[in-house]
């Protein structure tokens, strides 16, 4: 067993991860499925927390309360999956607004692909739609980039950011852009 360093664990820390794992997946998977989680999703967030307890198996081990350090990462994992979900459904909803169902002045159902040519990098779109619109997990995009985990999260991060300031930028018929309309 490794962590995401590359380092192999001790036996000592596998025997201790292990432990943790077996004690408290139940718990942690109960609570996460209990937000309202698919089961899915539910245990995805608990491996997820399980995978940088053992990035940074020193520090759980050195925590005066291990089940505590787990159950904030856990907390901490949930709440970037509600942000993720929460910037997919507003990048439908604007794909929604650019691409009317029936009759409007939009795109005609023009895919992703199509409508953001141009406001980011063709490889920053891709893998904001797989990772967004078609559900590939984070570790799945990693494999196929060929680039570490943490190393997919930070591309995915900065690609959203470009692709947000590309539509603020964007300007409106009107002549004020998209973001600054929608708060007024």
């Amino acid at each position: 067993m490794r962590n995401d360093g590359g380092r192999p664990l001790e036996t000592e820390e596998q025997t201790f991860f292990q432990g943790l794992y077996q004690d408290h997946y139940r718990a942690l998977f109960s609570y996460a499925y209990h937000l309202g989680f698919r089961r899915a999703m539910a245990e995805d967030c608990v491996q997820d927390a399980f995978l940088v307890a053992l990035e940074h198996i020193e520090a759980v081990r050195s925590s005066p309360n291990p089940r505590g350090y787990l159950q904030q990462t856990l907390k901490n994992v949930i709440g970037y999956q509600l942000r993720c979900m929460r910037y997919a459904a507003e990048l439908q909803r604007k794909l929604r607004e650019r691409t009317p169902e029936e009759g409007g002045s939009g795109s005609g159902g023009l895919p992703p692909e199509t409508l953001y040519r141009g406001a980011v990098s063709d490889e920053d779109l891709r893998l904001l739609i797989r990772f967004y619109l078609e559900g590939w997990s984070q570790k799945e995009l990693a494999e196929e980039l060929g680039i570490s985990l943490n190393a997919c999260k930070k591309r995915i991060q900065r690609a959203k950011e470009r692709l947000r300031s590309a539509l603020e930028e964007t300007e409106d018929p009107e002549g004020g852009s998209t973001e600054r309309r929608e708060r007024e």
